[in-house]
């Protein structure tokens, strides 16, 4: 099997996020092991496979040379077999809005309306399915244009199940639902930091709206920072744990302050062209 036959079945290995980082690394530098070829190798003829089970879900399967993924592939750590329904996140300005599952309802509703805002002015808004803030950035764009979300599950195991519906009109509104994990995927605690390294790598930025400083949120807005992508935080009281993570990122310097998405397209005018219809 040769080297791009060989990439093409990594993509599929259902491997931790460590130990797939280590195997391309070794791979890159023409050490990988034996066992690491033989069992990408013995993927690789289940890939027509593996592509009719997701045209049966009205979705398909992404993989390096497919047409758009060189552009999503090539800010990644290594490449990923991508499960898309809908549409993949498209070229041009982009932002992940993330946040609390337990997010307050001024947070939501802030949430709700930045996205609306940003999608009027020509940002797409990417952001992670779970419930509170992220729900609400996928609402809030829905209600201007498209958005895009990116799961820590299967397209068969949609978490949070209430969201099933909303993923249903995002896809079916101009927008897309990706997943780097195969259809029976289940949401484990371990598939969300590879979903939080796609919210970072495919956007200029990720803006953290409410969370607490030890949280999901804070992790990808690491991943951010690692990827030298800009991080924003909208600041809150003091006394608010839901606030602890921005007040601390501000803090630290790692964010800058945001007050409002006008605050966000001002800098992204900056980082990008093609900006219009700025509310």
């Amino acid at each position: 099997m040769d080297a791009a036959a060989w990439a093409l079945a990594f993509t599929l290995l259902p491997w931790p996020e460590s130990r797939k980082a280590a195997a391309w690394a070794r791979a890159q530098a023409g050490e990988e092991r034996p066992e690491e070829r033989d069992e990408a190798g013995a993927l690789a003829a289940s890939i027509p496979v593996l592509r009719a089970e997701a045209a049966a879900r009205e979705a398909r399967l992404v993989l390096p040379g497919d047409p758009e993924a060189d552009r999503l592939e090539a800010p990644l750590p290594y490449p990923l077999a991508l499960w898309v329904r809908g549409t993949l996140p498209p070229p041009g300005p982009a932002v992940a809005l993330v946040g609390s599952r337990q997010g307050s309802w001024a947070g939501r509703e802030r949430t709700r309306r930045w996205a609306r805002e940003l999608t009027t002015a020509g940002v797409a808004v990417i952001s992670g399915l779970a419930r509170g803030i992220d729900g609400a950035a996928h609402q809030g764009a829905l209600e201007a244009g498209p958005t895009w979300g990116i799961m820590g599950s299967g397209l068969d195991h949609p978490y949070p199940p209430e969201h099933q519906r909303l993923m249903d009109r995002i896809a079916a509104t101009g927008g897309g639902i990706v997943t780097p994990f195969p259809p029976q995927a289940r949401p484990l605690k371990w598939h969300f930091p590879r979903r939080n390294v796609l919210l970072a790598a495919w956007t200029l930025g990720v803006v953290v709206m409410e969370a607490r400083y030890a949280s999901g949120s804070l992790v990808t807005a690491k991943l951010a920072l690692d990827h030298g992508k800009e991080l924003w935080a909208c600041p809150g009281s003091p006394e608010d744990p839901l606030h602890e993570g921005p007040n601390r990122l501000i803090r630290e310097g790692a964010a800058r302050a945001c007050l409002g998405s006008a605050d966000l397209i001002e800098d992204l005018s900056f980082l990008s062209q093609g900006l219009t219809n700025h509310p």
